[in-house]
């Protein structure tokens, strides 16, 4: 059985928005990987203007503090499996139902103008990027746009169908 408190050093991170609320904090040893894992599946990620690392002698002592800032900072989107004694409320999820409109129309617009040829690959971090919103969610509207015939599914990414939808 493996150990579930590694030893060696690990990360604590936080991240903020650009009015310096805290959205979400965490524990790694590898934060960097862990901070593009959370690009490609928060539907907050787009808010997300700045980032703290600070690294601890052990998991243990990682989780320690992760645990003390999640009672006395708040995080915003931090999961459920955070929640204890003496949290305030539950966790807020994230709507992203603005964002993933606001892709949906921008998408549909841009198809109608012909903004995409015929062939064009569509991804959701760069869609995402365009619209102001996260790639998950861009990622979704994309998917939604397939199944109404306006694009095609090609593995990871979505391609504007080379006939007429």
């Amino acid at each position: 059985m493996s150990n579930p408190f590694p030893t060696g050093r690990s990360a604590l991170y936080r991240l903020y928005n650009s009015a310096g609320v805290l959205l979400y904090v965490g524990v790694s040893r590898y934060p960097d990987e862990r901070l593009k894992q959370h690009a490609g599946d928060k539907t907050w990620w787009h808010h997300v203007a700045r980032h703290e690392i600070a690294w601890l002698d052990s998991r243990l002592d990682a989780l320690a503090v992760e645990a003390t800032a999640m009672e006395e900072e708040r995080p915003l989107y931090n999961g459920y499996h955070h929640l204890g004694k003496g949290w305030p409320q539950k966790a807020r999820k994230y709507d992203d139902s603005a964002d993933r409109a606001r892709v949906l129309e921008g998408v549909r617009s841009a198809l109608k103008r012909g903004d995409y040829p015929p062939g064009n690959l569509l991804q959701g971090a760069p869609i995402g990027r365009q619209y102001g919103a996260s790639p998950c969610t861009a990622h979704s509207a994309l998917h939604d746009l397939a199944d109404e015939g306006l694009l095609v599914k090609r593995a990871k990414h979505f391609m504007v169908p080379k006939t007429a939808a």
